[in-house]
């Protein structure tokens, strides 16, 4: 599309030369003469003629001179003073053979700039003239007052305001639309017939040119209005060489409509030339019933919706069951990370037609320094789970802080992160303004960029995008696929001189790169990488993905300005053309999101197994040998198609839309196949996890990876490198991997002589709605030998065998081996502050897991665990909000209570979205608050003030309208700041811990002393009572764990140390869990009497398991809450950090 035409035809004038906004008129031969007004003018006779086209638009005239080398000369209206008609007397009367006649009718244009442009037929900035000038043309061949009536009416039109002038031109040019027909003498066949007519636009770069498009019965037609050039009256291309039809959007509005052709030549197309200048042509219609009326016709003509084109036309549509498909051939690795960005792209709608939709890639480098590049090394690459606007964490300190600045509640105005996009019109040509300078110089109203602003060196760009605030731009696929000259200055263009001195030339590449073939071979090859490949999906999260829009992607810090989204704004719903006008601008230039393809985290790619050899050189490097790929190849979609197929069919069935003879496959023995059966787990199973004997019986072989990394197909960012199983295998099992295909550069395929020379026997994970009845073991990073009690089952959704396996779940209770069943956590980032607070609960109308959480920023937020989304989100002070209780209500959900640093607690109403009430409860922090309900609901609270206060509380939103006068009792025995208290739910007893480790019992009915006191060593950060209320745990800032006895005066009955201070602590069963400082989940295995237990079976059941620390968390964890769902067997957990996240791990199945 960038290839360099300069030079193959005398042509210049081009739709890129319009301003934006402008519309083609009409145009003339014609002749022109300059001149000068004032002192030292020339007359017309003693001005050289200029022989050529002169062209009329609804902002300007345009003269093209017929000599190359003379400038093309734009006179804009609102630069031009007067044009009216003159006769001008021949200069040489006495010459009989005089080209003039005795008197020549013309007419003169008066202005005060005039704009000249490529001349010598080079695309350089534009020269503006400012000086007052006259102009003499002639029509060669019609009557002047043809020309002059158009002109003067379009003088004065632009003389109008600016709105009252564009919806002039705009009717104008409607009605020069409507009346256009098409010639049917320029059908190709006599035979044909026309099938469908309608007033469309073709869309290139920076341009939508008005026509027809014609459906007959054998071809395509498009007959542009303008014929700018007289070259190509129509454009054509026969049925035959259409390879899919897509919907597309444009400006946002589902007006578009690609058409995808099989071979990019002239051999089929109208004498005028083909339809498309490359491997596809964009279409846009008046509204979406025109739209949808040409693919119905197209379709028809093209097999009906059980034709090839039909179903290539859904795989480019993103239909939820190719879209899956093609998910599962990524994971199992028959596509190459480069060709399923590229399908995610057009899934999404982008296009290379479409500047304002251009495809979008992700940095993947971050190492453009040194001279050699080691793709083996983590460091050199890029964190893909971060929006580039937060790569550079001072930087997001600045969005946020703006972020937080603005209007939360005003939703025409909604507040956001990033004001610029990462994939815009000016980001496009900022990477091709070598390529494409033309586009460059019509973006930015005829000048190239400062020198200093220019794509001059790539270390210089990615330290652009790490630290500008204005910079944001992620890459484009020709970072990664051949040609390079993108990258190679063209001979005659002068991009300008840096204030350094130094002109811009070729791109500065970095040390490690030779060339620019090296520079995107290597480029590519890091995209392959393993160290890519597995954490690829958290970059498709943020751009495709549930993180790109909503509260997920304000929790993943990727929030863009509201317009980039899609069905933020209806523009045909604006009827004000001025406002219309702005929106559908700042639209296109400002940015426009991919269309959402993912609402939840899209799967991990498979760990490369043994079963396994993949050659990811296949259609991606295939198609980058046809220099100048830039779209969608025929060997493309049929290979997607064909691989995708085989995900979900079995697997050795492909059916292509082209002949396969060039895939070969290289499949096992049976014998090897029958013993590579893979049973995958509902949720990643932390190491350790036990296989209770008897419950499996049938063979199946586990191979998992020596970092133990293994994840579902919804699962988690991965954090560790990963590496190949070591050579170790069970004596009693074959060993039938295969040589791995990583190449010695590090990357994750390797060149092959055959470029689809892929192996077809992969095990595809599941999906998690097809995995519920699994699980997962690991012993000595090795496969073990499991039995199954049921006979296999066979899912053609994912292409896979998978042996049923009885859940476990099933008959254990919620609490047994809690630490061993424990998930992968889910890590929610929804605050931006450090978390301190947060409770899990099923008390409300839906009985849903909703998580209710606090923050330093005095953000209250509410988000269902089970349905996936943020039910609330207000600030309800300027202080950080220490704690949170729940209290019961009338309403879906329970009413919230918020201790807060300025002495009060915030009564939340979860329904309505605000604040009931706050009460003043104490002198100092709220630091704790709990619920009790003996025989009516009550409020304890504590403070840093070293009081407890009890407060009567009636059920109810009414109960908390007027607040709370005074406490129901006081109690004053502390001397220093509470920081813990637990209370029992249905009772009144009470138990507080000290900054001085003192820890109080105290029995509600009696405020006037404790029960009973007694000390530790550090502060009590962590105080939890056993449901009997017999004994409590308490965590201390030393680092111990103490089980009292709350019938004995707080007698220690056991203990433990741990190497970290403690911060908060959980119960669950015989299991105690403490959070500490440092982010790391300490497990202590503790029999309490009342639980039935026997000392010897907690020895027994305790003596093989794991209970190693987990650390899940960067920084403190301030808060655990745990709640056992309504069925008894399952439970979810949370954990609250200073790191600004909460984890939610899962355990068993609800």
């Amino acid at each position: 599309m960038w290839t360099d035409k300069t030079r193959k035809s005398v042509k210049r004038f081009a739709y890129l030369l319009l301003e934006d906004g402008d519309q083609y008129i009409q145009d003339w031969i014609a002749s022109c003469r300059p001149g000068l007004v004032g002192p030292g003018a020339q007359k017309p006779s003693q001005q050289r003629k200029l022989k050529g086209r002169l062209r009329l638009c609804a902002r300007a005239i345009f003269f093209e001179p017929d000599y190359i080398k003379a400038p093309i000369l734009m006179f804009p209206f609102s630069k031009i003073t007067k044009i009216e008609q003159l006769v001008e007397p021949s200069p040489t009367t006495s010459t009989p053979t005089s080209k003039w006649k005795s008197r020549q009718e013309g007419f003169v244009l008066n202005t005060s700039m005039v704009i000249k442009m490529k001349e010598d037929g080079i695309d350089a900035p534009y020269v503006f003239e400012k000086k007052s000038s006259i102009w003499w043309f002639s029509l060669e061949f019609a009557p002047v007052q043809q020309f002059l009536h158009q002109a003067q009416s379009l003088l004065s039109i632009n003389a109008l305001p600016f709105a009252e002038r564009d919806m002039v031109l705009q009717n104008a040019a409607a009605q020069r639309e409507a009346k256009a027909q098409f010639d049917k003498s320029r059908l190709v066949d006599l035979s044909e017939y026309v099938l469908l007519d309608l007033p469309a636009f073709q869309v290139t770069p920076l341009v939508r040119e008005p026509g027809r498009l014609v459906l007959t019965q054998a071809r395509i037609y498009f007959q542009p209005l303008h014929n700018l050039n007289d070259d190509n009256p129509v454009r054509s291309q026969p049925y035959s060489e259409v390879l899919a039809v897509a919907r597309r959007r444009h400006s946002l509005r589902p007006i578009g409509l690609e058409i995808f052709f099989k071979i990019v030549t002239e051999s089929g197309a109208a004498p005028g030339g083909g339809v498309a200048e490359g491997a596809s042509a964009f279409f846009t219609f008046r509204d979406s019933n025109l739209r949808d009326q040409v693919v119905s016709m197209l379709l028809e003509q093209l097999g009906g919706q059980s034709g090839a084109a039909a179903a290539a036309g859904s795989l480019l549509e993103a239909d939820s069951s190719w879209l899956n498909r093609v998910t599962a051939a990524w994971q199992a690795r028959l596509v190459s990370n480069y060709d399923y960005l590229m399908y995610l792209n057009l899934a999404a709608g982008r296009s290379f037609c479409d500047l304002t939709q251009w495809p979008i890639m992700p940095w993947i480098l971050c190492d453009y320094k040194s001279s050699k590049l080691d793709l083996t090394d983590p460091s050199v690459y890029r964190d893909l789970s971060k929006p580039i606007g937060a790569l550079n964490p001072t930087r997001l300190d600045v969005f946020l802080e703006r972020f937080s600045q603005m209007p939360q509640e005003d939703y025409s105005r909604a507040p956001f992160l990033y004001g610029t996009h990462y994939s815009t019109p000016g980001y496009v040509l900022y990477w091709l303004v070598r390529a494409a300078p033309a586009h460059m110089l019509r973006l930015q109203n005829g000048r190239f960029d400062s020198p200093d602003r220019l794509f001059v060196s790539v270390a210089e760009s990615w330290e652009s995008v790490l630290n500008n605030p204005a910079d944001l731009k992620e890459l484009i696929p020709e970072f990664y696929a051949p040609p390079s000259d993108f990258l190679v200055k063209r001979e005659g263009l002068n991009l300008g001189i840096r204030q350094n001195g130094e002109p811009v030339g070729d791109v500065k590449l970095p040390p490690w790169a030779n060339d620019p073939d090296d520079f995107i071979s290597k480029n590519r090859q890091a995209l392959e990488s393993q160290h890519v490949s597995m954490r690829l999906h958290s970059w498709i999260d943020l751009i495709f993905g549930y993180k790109q829009r909503g509260e997920a992607a304000l929790a993943a810090n990727n929030l863009y300005h509201p317009l980039t989204y899609e069905g933020v704004v209806d523009l045909d719903s604006i009827d004000d053309p001025v406002e219309r006008a702005g929106l559908e601008a700042q639209i296109n230039e400002f940015g426009q999101a991919p269309r959402q393809l993912f609402t939840s985290p899209h799967p991990s790619r498979l760990l490369k197994r043994t079963a396994m050899v993949v050659n990811s050189d296949t259609l991606s490097n295939y198609s980058a040998k046809s220099e100048g790929f830039r779209g969608l190849s025929m060997e493309f979609v049929s290979r997607i198609m064909a691989l995708a197929s085989s995900s979900s069919d079995n697997v050795g069935t492909v059916t292509p839309l082209v002949s396969a003879s060039s895939i070969k496959f290289q499949i096992p023995s049976d014998e090897l196949t029958t013993k590579a059966t893979l049973v995958t787990p509902p949720r990643k199973l932390r190491s350790g996890t036990p296989v209770p004997a008897g419950i499996l019986k049938n063979k199946a072989h586990f191979m998992t990876s020596d970092s133990d990394t293994e994840d579902s197909p919804m699962g988690r960012h991965h954090d560790d490198e990963y590496a190949e199983s070591d050579g170790r295998k069970s004596e009693d099992v074959s060993d039938w991997r295969i040589d791995s295909a990583v190449s010695s550069s590090g990357s994750d395929f390797a060149l092959s002589e055959d470029p689809f020379d892929v192996v077809k026997n992969v095990v595809i994970q599941l999906p998690s709605k097809l995995r519920r009845n699994s699980t997962e073991t690991r012993v000595g990073h090795e496969r073990d030998n499991l039995e199954d009690t049921e006979p296999e089952r066979r899912y053609p959704e994912a292409g896979v065998v998978l042996q049923n396996v009885e859940n476990v779940d099933e008959t254990m209770a919620w609490h047994s081996m809690f630490r061993q069943r424990l998930s992968e956590p889910q890590c929610l980032k929804l605050h931006r502050s450090p978390v301190n607070g947060c409770v899990l609960s099923e008390e409300n109308a839906s009985g849903s897991v909703t998580m209710y959480s606090v923050d330093k920023d005095g953000f209250i937020k509410v988000y269902s665990i089970s349905e996936g989304f943020q039910v609330r989100a207000t600030k309800l002070g300027t202080l950080p909000l220490s704690c949170l209780a729940l209290a019961k209500s009338s309403d879906a959900y329970p009413t919230v209570l918020a201790g807060s640093y300025d002495d009060f607690v915030y009564v939340y109403s979860v329904d309505y979205g605000r604040a009931l009430s706050k009460m003043r409860v104490h002198d100092e922090t709220v630091s704790c608050v709990r619920m009790s309900s003996s025989s009516s609901e009550r409020m304890l609270t504590a403070s840093w003030d070293s009081t407890l206060k009890l407060w009567s509380i009636g059920e109810g939103r009414g109960s908390w309208a007027a607040g709370t006068a005074a406490p129901e009792a006081e109690f004053l025995e502390h001397d220093s700041a509470v920081w813990s208290l637990d209370v029992q739910p249905e009772g009144n007893f009470a138990i507080s811990g000290a900054e001085d480790g003192t820890i109080l019992a105290w029995d509600l009915r009696n405020p006037t002393s404790s029960v009973w006191r007694c000390s530790g060593g550090g502060s009590a950060t962590g105080l939890r009572l056993t449901d009997d209320v017999n004994q409590v745990v308490a965590a201390s800032t030393d680092g111990s764990l103490r089980v009292l006895e709350t019938r004995r005066s707080g007698a220690v009955l056991a203990s433990k140390e741990f190497k970290s201070s403690l911060r908060c602590c959980e119960i669950a069963g015989d299991l105690i869990i403490a959070g500490s400082a440092d982010g790391s989940l300490f497990f202590w295995p503790h029999i309490f009497p009342s639980s039935g237990s026997t000392s010897k079976t907690t020895e027994l059941a305790t003596e093989f398991l794991d209970y190693s620390p987990l650390r899940d968390h960067t920084d403190s964890i301030n808060c655990l809450s745990l709640t056992c769902h309504a069925n008894g067997r399952a439970a979810s957990f949370a954990t609250a950090s200073n790191d600004c996240s909460i984890n939610v791990y899962s355990v068993g199945d609800r």
